[in-house]
Order: structure tokens, then sequence, then C-alpha cells
């Protein structure tokens, strides 16, 4: 009684301060007012651009475990609204995190446990994810001018591949394309030729990409189609099985200039198609990925029902006091298994970066100084136009340098 008493003294304390603070016109902030009212001030001293502003409050204030996977769709978000130099920031951030959850930390400790659901953990999202993040972010350190930078990001494109551990990882077209051009405008043929000659064998390859220049003054970066889709199946929703998502862009036609036909043109097929990368591990299709804390919780529900039938039968069919207390024993015990099977919690995690592309292209041409209009055509696969991105490069020098990015169906 006294427990029950104290108990509801602490209930009505707390509704009478409550109604004291609802009518007595008090204006002090809730906890999660001030969280808002400081993620809007470094928002503002962040340089967010206005379109972004929400969605950038909404990363500072969502907590650490989402924190990956929202920067990750933020900054693309800000790359296609052209808004590139706060995008690199937001990837940054999310790069951060990413390399801090390694062997040894604490958040790599929790992502062990058999207890704590993968939705709640921290995001690192897929090897596929991880390797779009540094695509993206050297493909940006490209267009500012850190080819060196740029070659280290297409670099750790390949690492984060292979540190899914499966064989035939690390077979990124794009990020040997992208190393390649890195290499040209370091001057450095020779690593320029070995990652382009690694690429060549790539089972990953979808077409023919032209190899990049260095004498290129514009490059096309287009995105098509539908990032990759995670489900769940299995008997406990342990299996992460990836689906695709739609595309309709097959290849890229890229015509510059005027005049019938144009005097510049190029096609090419994707640099790289992320659906594949996400559902392949190398040649080798991927139907699911296990998440083995489902075996776990099935060895250990199976244990604790063969423990509680066992022990029923021994404590009802024993003669002696010492056997029904050994069957009660492991009647027990089956109980204590069946409750820890109970908490462990196998189901896959599919928080996802759900605004990636299903393919990106890659290609570049190079035109004389001044205001030149650039068509970029999507084909499907018979041919057939099935969207036009119409643009403008003006430059001041042939020897400056212009990016295009685009997005198509």
């Amino acid at each position: 009684m006294k427990l029950l008493s104290l108990s509801a003294l602490g209930a009505l304390v707390l509704i009478l301060v409550g109604c004291a603070g609802g009518g007595g016109g008090s204006t002090s902030a809730t906890p999660e007012q001030n969280a808002l009212a400081m993620a809007g001030a470094q928002a503002d001293n962040d340089g967010a651009p206005q379109a972004l502003r929400p969605r950038y409050v909404d990363l500072l204030t969502a907590g650490e475990k989402d924190y990956v996977v929202n920067a990750m769709r933020l900054g693309l978000d800000a790359v296609r609204l052209g808004e590139h130099a706060f995008a690199a920031r937001v990837f940054d951030s999310a790069i951060r995190r990413v390399s801090a959850l390694q062997e040894g930390s604490e958040q790599a400790d929790r992502a062990k446990s058999n207890f704590v659901a993968e939705q709640e953990k921290w995001f690192k999202g897929e090897s596929y994810e991880r390797a779009s993040l540094y695509l993206y972010r050297g493909l940006l350190y490209l267009e500012a001018g850190d080819v060196g930078n740029a070659a280290a990001c297409a670099k750790r494109v390949q690492i984060e591949d292979i540190s899914s551990k499966e064989e035939n990882q690390g077979d990124w077209y794009s990020a040997e394309w992208l190393l390649a051009l890195a290499s040209l405008l370091q001057a450095d043929p020779g690593t320029a030729h070995d990652a382009l000659a690694r690429a060549a064998n790539f089972f990953s390859k979808q077409g023919n990409v032209p190899p990049p220049d260095a004498n290129w003054n514009v490059l096309v970066i287009a995105e098509a189609g539908e990032a990759p889709i995670k489900m769940r199946q299995g008997q406990y929703g342990d299996e992460l099985v990836i689906r695709e998502g739609n595309c309709r862009t097959v290849r890229i036609t890229v015509s510059a200039g005027e005049g019938t036909p144009p005097p510049i043109a190029v096609a090419t097929w994707p640099a790289e198609n992320i659906y594949h990368q996400a559902s392949t591990r190398g040649d080798r299709k991927v139907d699911h990925i296990l998440a083995g804390k489902a075996v776990f919780k099935n060895a250990t529900d199976t244990a604790g029902d063969a423990a509680i039938v066992a022990g029923a039968a021994t404590a009802m069919t024993s003669r002696s006091d010492t056997q029904s207390l050994a069957g009660l024993g492991l009647v027990v015990g089956g109980i204590i298994t069946k409750v820890v099977s109970s908490a462990a919690h196998p189901e896959a995690d599919i928080r996802t970066w759900d605004n990636l592309p299903h393919s990106i292209f890659l290609t570049g041409f190079r035109c004389p100084a001044g205001i030149t209009k650039v068509k970029i055509e999507a084909r499907d696969g018979t041919d057939a136009v099935i969207s036009t991105a119409l643009k403008e490069v003006n430059l001041g020098s042939d020897t400056e340098k212009r990016y295009i990015w685009t997005r198509l169906p």
C-alpha cells in the first residue's frame, strides 16, 4: 500500500504542476521548441539555402541514429538545386560519422547486439550507399577543381565496396572513370590508363562509356531513374531484399552547338547502375542479405520450447521430489530462454538513401568560348527519345570548365 500511495502522490503532483503551468499563462519553451530554435540558428549560421532550411533543421534535430541517412538525402537534394558548396558540407558531415562507426567503437559494439533493433542503431548504410556517398563527394571535388581529393574519393568508393567482405567487390566503373579523369588532370596518364584497364573488365559495365579526356571543358553528369528499394522477407523479417527502382533511360545522347548535324555529338551508356551494385556481389546475384540475429532468435526460441516440454514431462512423471524439482527447473529455464528470444530484434534495417538514382551517366566534350546550347536526350531500350533536357553553357574562355547536372526518367 505504501508504494501505491507514493505512486499516486507522485502522479497527483505531476497533474498539479501541469495544471499550474497550463493555467498560469507560462511562456517557457519546451525542450523541443528550444532544440528547434537552436537548430534554426545553426541553419542560419551555416548558410543553409532557404529552400533546404526546413530539411536542414530536421537533420539537426532528428538525432544521431538517423543523421547519416538524412544527410545523404539532404546532400543530394542540394546537388540537384545547384547548391553544391552546401551539399559538399553536408556530405562531409555524413562521411565523418560513417568513418567514426568503426570496429571497437561503442556504436560498433551496440550494432552487434542481439537485443537492439536494427532501426535503433546508428545508420551507416549498405556498402552501395557508402560508395555512392564518396562518388558524389568526389564529383563535387572535381567540379571545385580539387582533383587530388576527387581521386582519393574515387579510391574510397572501391574501398567501401570491398568492405562488404564479399568476393568480386570493388567494381564500380564510375569510380575508375573518375580516378582516370582526375589523374589526367594531374598529368598522371599512367594511373589513368591503369584505372580504365581495370574498369574495362568489370562485370558491372553497362555499355560503351567514352573514356574521360583532359581536354574536355564541359562535363555532363546525368542521373536517371529511382533508387534501389529495400524490403524485408523471412520468418522474422530478417532478410534484407533489394528490389529495382523504375528507370526508363538506357542511354543518353548529348549534342551541342548550332547546325544539322550539330558540331558536337556524343552518346554514352551508364557509367554506374546503382541497383546493380546494390543487388550483386561482383558477378554474383544476391537475393537477400541475412541478419544473423535471426539464427540466435530461432535457436533460443526452439531451445526454450524444448526445455519447457522436457521439464514439464519430467515434473509430471517423476516419483521423487528431486526429479520434480529438476523438471520444474527446466521449465523455468525454458521460460527464461523464451523471454531472451522474444527480446531479440532480428528485423532487417530498411532505412535507405531513397533519393539516389538508378543509374549515373558521365561524359563530356570540348566547346569554344561563348554561349553554347546543349541538348541532352534520354533514350529507352528501343532508342526512342523519352525526355530532353535543354541547357546552356557560357565560357569566358576555352580554358574555363563547366559542369552540367541533370535528372532524367
